[in-house]
């Protein structure tokens, strides 16, 4: 493995800030991902499309929904007005009959587009009026009354009307059937500071690694090496990520889930709510293994120096090849980057501009070892 650097008064300052890099790029990715899921509305809904795709959600969701109409609809009145009055006495058995039958009905039909969209629907506005509080611009400030809620009453009816339950119940049903609380009006202005400190973060943090690496870079006179150990700073950061995603996944759901038969669902939302993180973490490591290709390609090794001998003639002859895969790999790469906001393509641009950067300078190291 490559030294850091040989300059005494340099090798604890370049070791320090790529540890220092490396520690704030695992910070920065939670931050970054939190940003993303909890504060923005678009890919909060994306992410409930996901979950209500998930059969263990589907069991689980199925079940509260039914609960939900048995606990507060008398369904074996409902039955026993319908039955001849010899038969009323069947009504109980039938309820309880009926009340499996409605778990699988729910289950089947939070398969269906409709209902998905009507999920999707009830987490969007949910989540509006959660901007809405935490930016203090909704119907609640930090200093009134309301909890931001989100109403799944819209399901609990069309599972009534899949049940045969007669409309009139379906409109008589409780305002506050189904209503899933998501911020509490005691913890809104917990959540403001929250949400002002997660939006500083992400940003400060993601600046204040790149910085670190790039200092790092700077101050060490064997750069090569010192790249190799900035991208292996950065795959490391990734797979704390991975493992820490792991950990808290586990201490999570055994935290939330009361119930065992629960804790499947728990494990799916968790997976899915934490998709975006692995996909940043995933494209952090990626940055990693380039940092590491690009400095062991500008090294003094013999490998290196060999592989340098066989892009010779393209490095030195064809720079708009070169340069235009340069651009159509940050175009490929954006395409499927797991966001594409404005942080996004600045990020983008940054990279590609050092990579444009470290082109140009390979090409005249190898232009200048290996002349035409």
């Amino acid at each position: 493995m490559p030294q850091v650097t040989e300059k005494p008064k340099n090798r604890i300052a370049v070791r320090v800030l790529i540890g220092l890099g490396t520690f704030l790029t695992v910070i920065a990715i939670f931050s970054i991902w939190a940003e993303r899921q909890a504060l923005n509305t678009d890919e909060w809904g994306n992410t409930s499309a996901k979950l209500l795709k998930d059969k263990n959600v589907q069991v689980a969701l199925s079940t509260y929904l039914t609960n939900e109409l048995f606990n507060n609809v008398d369904v074996q009145a409902q039955i026993a007005a319908q039955l001849p009055p010899r038969a009323a006495p069947l009504a109980g058995p039938i309820t309880g009959a009926l009340r499996q039958t409605a778990t699988t009905a729910a289950e089947h039909a939070l398969a269906v587009p409709q209902v998905q969209e009507a999920w999707k629907a009830a987490n969007l506005a949910a989540h509006r009026e959660l901007l809405d509080v935490i930016n203090d611009k909704g119907q609640f400030t930090s200093t009134g009354g309301g909890d931001v809620v989100l109403e799944l009453k819209p399901l609990v009816a069309q599972l009534t009307s899949q049940l045969g339950i007669s409309a009139d119940v379906a409109d008589k049903l409780p305002p506050d059937i189904a209503s899933l609380t998501i911020l509490h009006s005691d913890s809104i202005q917990t959540a403001q500071t929250v949400a002002k400190l997660i939006k500083g973060l992400a940003v400060v943090l993601t600046i204040l690694a790149l910085a670190c690496f790039a200092l790092a870079i700077y101050l060490s006179d064997r750069r090569p090496g010192t790249i190799v150990w900035c991208g292996l700073g950065l795959i490391f950061a990734g797979i704390v990520v991975f493992a820490l995603r792991h950990v808290a996944g586990k201490a999570v759901v055994d935290a939330l889930v009361v119930n065992d038969s629960a804790t499947p669902a728990g494990n799916s939302v968790w997976s899915i709510g934490t998709s975006l993180m692995t996909s940043i973490a995933t494209t952090v490591i990626v940055y990693g293994v380039l940092f590491v290709i690009a400095g062991w390609l500008a090294s003094a090794t013999a490998s290196a120096r060999w592989a340098r001998k066989q892009l010779a003639p393209v490095l030195r002859d064809h720079a708009a090849l070169v340069y235009g895969l340069l651009v159509a790999a940050a175009l490929i790469y954006f395409a499927f980057a797991p966001t594409h906001g404005l942080r996004a393509v600045l990020t983008l641009l940054i990279l590609a501009g050092l990579a444009a950067v470290g082109i140009n300078g390979l090409r005249k190291q190898t232009a200048a070892e290996f002349p035409a």
